[in-house]
């Protein structure tokens, strides 16, 4: 009963956000936190290069978003052939310089090693995307430019994580990685 409980929780907790699978991805602007863009102002698809790309949208951060966002930032981090960037929305308020205060704030807490961006489209993201503000967390695996597997979630924690890392190795044309990631 439990477990049918736990199943039916996960179901629910999902929504749908962003590009779906098939659509063309598209630009946006974005200033950079950490990576080669850090401080500066770019167009996200400058950075993509058209390598296998996964980009995740961070709505709201909770600590098991963190549980999430870690063991598919660990994975990422490794895969040279992988364009990874996490994009922090600028919530409520569409303030960059509050969402940087937070990066800041928070960069001992997050330890993340993809590069991480603010997006200065609107405090929802790319108006293009349709990221649903239901959504904490919207991670996009892209291949050839277009979405090849979209991740939405309302309450991310580290078990689902697994389901995002196997669709990078996909598309990266690898064999997802055995055992806890």
């Amino acid at each position: 009963m439990h477990a049918l409980l736990l199943v039916a929780g996960l179901l629910i907790g999902d929504v749908t956000s962003g590009p779906q699978v098939g659509d063309k991805l598209g630009d946006f602007k974005a200033l950079g936190y950490t990576g080669p863009q850090a401080d500066k102002e770019f167009q996200f698809l400058t950075q993509t290069k058209g390598k296998a790309t996964l980009v995740v949208f961070v709505q709201k951060v909770t600590r098991p978003g963190l549980q999430f966002l870690r063991p598919v930032d660990d994975y990422a981090a490794k895969e040279e052939k992988l364009s990874a960037h996490i994009v922090w929305l600028t919530g409520d308020k569409g303030d960059k310089d509050e969402t940087r205060a937070f990066l800041e704030r928070a960069k001992g807490s997050l330890k993340l090693e993809s590069s991480v961006s603010i997006c200065l489209e609107g405090n929802a993201g790319p108006a293009a995307y349709g990221l649903n503000d239901m959504a904490a967390i919207t991670a996009l695996v892209v291949k050839d430019g277009k979405v090849v597997a979209n991740f939405a979630y309302a309450d991310p924690n580290g078990t689902v994580a697994k389901d995002v890392i196997a669709a990078v190795a996909k598309a990266l044309g690898k064999e997802p990685p055995k055992g806890k990631e």
